[in-house]
């Protein structure tokens, strides 16, 4: 674990993971290569059809996989290092996945993106009963105006394969919540037979409305790999914010914006899933030190 007043060093992160990037700059990226998806062929129609009817979607081979090897392997020195994988968003190359899935955000969203300062990165280790997230619903409120308007949105990217043994995603879809004498509250109310389970691989990305009923699977100790995986949440502008404080994407926060953003999300998420108390308590450290030295 690294002490919290060296967290706040951008060179102890680099060492970590050399093969990443830590851009401190407020000049975005740059580079055009960022901006598109690596296949622009999805078909929206289809896409549109299936997120409107069951409140998700699932795209496969879309994104470049050699730039999600190199994160996978960056999650992994992390937790080799014992640090929590949402670190990983310490990395501009985190950022940049979700930037090239513009055309895809911008066809739910419109053309008005901005990141929610919501997000989270996995490490399911099958070696210790790991698990996803319990069922739940992003955001409990409206998260899209009739049929043709989507006002939140979440995708969710593996990096590595996620499958029923390693704990994929699982979803409720909308099609069957809709036949229900009222939504659902509590996992009791699920019917088994409607219950979804979403294994995808490196490449693909999911993506689904805020109010969908989802959760993430348990991994069996017969997994042969832990599931791996990204999760950010996003907004069409054009509506109110949703959160205190919107992100750009093509311009995500520089290195102590990211770190104080990242540490603030482990006393939100606690509930979520099993954190350790000391990386709790690392995290407040961290947030701590994030705050004296701005206020510095």
């Amino acid at each position: 674990m690294i002490p919290p007043k060296n967290a706040i060093q951008p060179d102890i992160w680099q060492n970590i993971n050399p093969q990443l990037s830590i851009t401190n700059s407020q000049n975005g990226f740059g580079g055009d290569a960022a901006i598109s998806a690596s296949n622009d062929g999805f078909d929206a129609s289809t896409l549109s059809e299936r997120f409107w009817d069951e409140g998700y979607f699932l795209i496969e081979d879309i994104l470049p996989l050699d730039e999600l090897g190199i994160l996978r392997r960056g999650i992994e020195n992390l937790v080799a290092n014992g640090l929590p994988p949402a670190m990983i968003y310490l990395y501009d190359e985190a950022w940049q996945v979700f930037r090239r899935l513009r055309p895809v955000l911008s066809h739910f969203l419109g053309e008005r993106v901005a990141l929610l300062p919501h997000f989270w990165a996995w490490h399911v280790d099958p070696r210790d009963g790991g698990r996803g997230w319990p069922p739940h619903r992003d955001y409990q409120g409206e998260s899209a105006l009739g049929d043709d308007m989507v006002i939140s949105l979440s995708l969710w990217v593996p990096l590595s394969p996620a499958t029923p043994q390693n704990g994929c995603m699982y979803v409720l879809p909308r099609s069957f919540e809709r036949t229900y004498d009222h939504p659902v509250t509590t996992p009791q109310e699920v019917l088994l037979q409607d219950v979804r389970a979403l294994p995808a691989g490196p490449g693909a990305v999911m993506g689904w409305r805020q109010d969908l009923y989802h959760w993430g699977g348990r991994a069996s100790k017969h997994a042969a790999e832990p599931r791996i995986s990204l999760s950010l949440e996003f907004q069409n502008a054009a509506f109110d914010p949703m959160a205190r404080q919107l992100l750009e994407l093509d311009q995500p926060p520089v290195f102590m914006e990211r770190l104080e953003l990242i540490a603030a999300q482990f006393e939100k998420y606690k509930h979520m899933q099993s954190i350790a108390p000391e990386i709790v308590e690392w995290a407040k450290a961290v947030l701590n030190e994030c705050r004296a030295n701005r206020a510095g």
